[in-house]
């Protein structure tokens, strides 16, 4: 009887440690957690997931204090700041992200987070020109901006090679039939459209939507509300990291992603608490009705979990402007984190 007592005191004792170290983990104190430098680029859609983990302090549930560094709307940047070892994890554009590797970058994608977030914006002026209703299917959208002057991204950019490919796919030569201005600096864009520079502006969701609240425009397709087919196969960002911090670092690595699972999680399940600490912490100069309208129009903006899919792979890989030829030497099992890994 005094073994079998002295059994349960054990296991008592045992439980109660497990239990001890489960709060400890989820009320760390500032000192106990575990510091990591992230770059991403300017607070928009496609970033939704990172900046809704350090809104809602998700970071901190899994033992991290991240401290987010900003690349403007670069994603070279953020490549080059984990291949120095400046920062341990970025969000680069996908195609950024997956030429760098076919050049030799030590990198492996641990997490995709977010599908299609292309978005336009038409001006007044050009919509009353070019004769086609903003609901008008999408193929008559896109060919309706022959002869404009289009302001987008910095030419090699996501949504740059985005909108080429969408010009070409409905029977547009996106060299002789628009004229593509790219922009680095996503103000420039809004200024631009708003002055009349532009005929219509070319961006992600988040960004090009505040030239309507200036009175500047209309929104003339968007890629987060699904306007566009296969959105679920153009991921446009991805989480990276170096591939000897996936050897060297697994629990952190595995801590960071479940940080960011959290974060998509609260997107999908309580979007409209999500989306008010967004607004709150970043995107504050936005119009509260136009901020409501992006987010809650946002309804394909990201997939049901960070795996970053074969077929997005394959998507990108039949995309690039050099070819599919060019990535022979790229294995997708190789270059993105086991757990990220899916048909």
């Amino acid at each position: 009887m005094k073994k079998r007592a002295g059994i349960l005191v054990f296991y008592a004792i045992a439980i109660g440690l497990l239990g001890v170290a489960a709060a400890a983990a989820q009320n760390a104190s500032p000192t106990d957690l575990r510091p990591v430098k992230v770059m991403t680029s300017l607070p928009t859609l496609t970033t939704a997931v990172p900046y809704t983990m350090l809104a809602e302090h998700f970071d901190k549930d899994h033992g991290l204090s991240v401290e987010m560094l900003s690349a403007g709307g670069a994603s070279s940047l953020q490549v080059d700041a984990v291949l120095s070892g400046n920062v341990m994890f970025a969000s680069p554009g996908t195609p950024t992200a997956l030429q760098a590797i076919r050049q030799g970058a030590n990198l492996k994608i641990v997490a995709a987070i977010a599908n299609n977030q292309i978005a336009a914006v038409i001006s007044n002026k050009a919509l009353a020109k070019v004769g086609v209703a903003s609901n008008a299917p999408i193929a008559d959208r896109i060919r309706a901006l022959k002869g404009l002057t289009v302001g987008t991204n910095p030419v090699g950019a996501t949504y740059y090679q985005m909108l080429r490919g969408y010009l070409k796919q409905y029977g547009l030569d996106p060299d002789n039939d628009v004229r593509l201005v790219g922009i680095a600096d996503s103000s420039a864009l809004i200024t631009g459209i708003e002055q009349g520079r532009f005929d219509a502006i070319v961006s992600a969701s988040g960004v090009v939507e505040e030239a309507i609240g200036r009175n500047s425009g209309t929104l003339w397709f968007s890629g987060a509300r699904g306007d566009i087919p296969g959105q679920d196969v153009t991921m446009v960002c991805v989480i990276v990291t170096r591939a000897d911090t996936i050897e060297k670092q697994p629990e952190l690595v595995k801590a960071y992603v479940a940080a960011l699972q959290d974060a998509l999680n609260a997107i999908h399940t309580d979007r409209t608490a999500t989306g008010q600490a967004l607004k709150a912490n970043f995107f504050q100069k936005l119009d509260p009705e136009l901020w409501a309208m992006v987010w809650n129009g946002a309804t394909a903006a990201y997939p049901a979990n960070l795996a970053f899919t074969r077929r997005a792979f394959d998507y990108w890989v039949a995309n690039d402007p050099k070819g599919a030829d060019s990535y022979k030497n790229v294995d997708y099992k190789q270059i993105t984190y086991g757990p990220a890994q899916s048909p």
